[in-house]
């Protein structure tokens, strides 16, 4: 049990080094950072058993003792990381995560409202019914014999035109806001 502390004690060291390195990426550094922690503190906890078990046995239990002190050693920054940078990782990179085949990571924007370098176009607008040729014409949008389309002819009404939709008035542009001192 005291080897596998120290194996623990070491495995906390190198988590503790991965979680700080990895940190701009979302969720890998989150896992590192706390993972440490959590080895390092089942580290020290199998450290004890094991001095308890020698204490019990009456043989020496100075490995056991090394390997609690080791873990104790490697808790503590294993926890400083945990706490900011794995707390950092959790809170503020919640960005696009992308890995291309050419092994670049990409971390998309991290903040609402920025746009880094790699941010997504905007998704594509969904095509209104009322926008395909031939529909009526809805509220404001210029209809078949409407003038105002692009590419069509004014064109007169025909006999017997279409009187359950007349056509729509233009209205003006709203008001602008008051300016300062208005």
């Amino acid at each position: 049990m005291a080897i596998l502390s120290i194996l623990l004690s070491v495995l906390a060291a190198v988590c503790t080094l991965i979680g700080f390195l990895t940190t701009p990426i979302p969720v890998v550094g989150a896992v590192f950072s706390f993972g440490a922690a959590g080895v390092a503190l089942g580290g020290i906890m199998l450290g004890g058993k094991a001095v308890s078990k020698a204490k019990r046995e009456g043989s020496s239990h100075d490995v056991a003792r090394i390997a609690v002190v080791l873990n104790v050693l490697a808790f503590v920054p294993a926890l400083l990381v945990a706490f900011t940078c794995g707390a950092c990782n959790a809170f503020v990179s919640t960005g696009n995560f992308q890995l291309q085949r050419d092994f670049q990571i990409n971390v998309g924007p991290g903040m609402p409202g920025d746009a880094g370098g790699n941010a997504l176009p905007p998704p594509a607008r969904a095509r209104d019914p009322e926008d395909r040729p031939g529909a009526p014409a809805g509220p404001g949008k210029p209809g078949p014999n409407q003038p105002g389309q692009p590419g069509q002819q004014d064109q007169p009404d025909q006999p017997g035109g279409d009187k359950a939709n007349p056509p729509s008035p233009r209205l003006p542009p709203p008001p602008l806001p008051a300016g300062p001192g208005n």
